[in-house]
């Protein structure tokens, strides 16, 4: 049985703003990775979302070309899994959200 995924509203955010970032300090093309990197994390997290990164009750798994983390619950009695944040790992880790 698979999982279902939802993403929060600030992780929604996040990545707007990766995306924002990449499109007016890099290029398009860059921005457009940055997606692609992302979505091929979001699938690897659904085919197995239990990865070893934790921070407080959550998983995590970076994405595999850019310095993000993905940051997720997984709710087991709703085969649901809760994208919650999505965080440049470049940042200071007290900036990490308040989840």
């Amino acid at each position: 049985m698979g999982f279902n995924i939802t993403v929060s509203p600030i992780a929604k955010n996040n990545v707007r703003e990766a995306i924002a970032y990449y499109k007016k300090e890099v290029s398009v093309k860059a921005a457009q990775n940055f997606v692609k990197d992302y979505e091929l994390t979001l699938n690897k997290i659904k085919q197995n979302p239990y990865f070893q990164i934790y921070y407080k009750d959550f998983r995590g798994l970076p994405l595999k070309k850019y310095p993000y983390v993905i940051f997720y619950q997984v709710d087991e009695t709703q085969n649901l899994i809760l994208v919650k944040a999505v965080f440049n790992a470049y940042q200071d880790t007290k900036k990490r959200p308040d989840l």
